[in-house]
């Protein structure tokens, strides 16, 4: 069980959707392999398939674009599924891995706590927190014109409840305040 709850998570869908494509190529391509052992010539597809590839102008922008478009998206693919995604909590500072033990928070749940706390200060109409790794950035509305005062405060605000957490990493949190409506 030992980091268990601060894992990575996966892009199941990219790597199911991957790994399924390249099962259907090499299945194919074995099959083809014991019909060319078995009766010693290619199957026919296969034959006119690779007449055909014979007989394609190489030179031609058309299809290099293509085979190079192709090239490109498969490799995206490829990157996309081994790469693990963003943690979806963090860890607390009592998190102890040599007593087996895990204390962690949901990112939303800290995202939420700064919603709050951004939307119960004054002037603020509305505030939405994006968390990404340890940057915390807060978009707030209000109708306010005068805006550094209420940003000064929103991030007091918020930094003060997530000091008040035993979280084991600081987050730097950053404020964009936008006037809309008003006198």
């Amino acid at each position: 069980m030992n980091r268990f709850w601060h894992v990575r998570s996966a892009r199941t869908a990219t790597l199911l959707t991957s790994s399924l494509v390249l099962l259907g190529i090499s299945v194919t391509a074995l099959v083809v392999c014991l019909i060319r052992l078995t009766s010693g010539a290619w199957p026919g597809w296969i034959s006119g398939g690779l007449d055909a590839i014979k007989n394609i102008g190489w030179a031609d922008s058309t299809v290099l674009g293509s085979a190079i478009g192709v090239s490109v998206l498969g490799l995206l693919l490829l990157v996309v599924a081994l790469n693990p995604g963003r943690h979806k909590t963090t860890l607390l500072a009592w998190d102890s891995p040599a007593s087996r033990e895990e204390w962690v928070v949901e990112n939303h749940g800290l995202t939420r706590l700064a919603r709050h706390e951004a939307q119960r200060t004054d002037g603020v109409h509305d505030a939405s927190p994006v968390l990404r790794g340890n940057r915390m950035r807060i978009s707030i509305s209000t109708p306010v014109h005068e805006t550094s005062t209420i940003s000064k405060a929103v991030h007091k605000n918020v930094q003060t409840a997530l000091d008040a957490m035993p979280l084991a990493q600081d987050f730097s949190i950053e404020t964009h305040t936008s006037a809309r409506g008003g006198q």
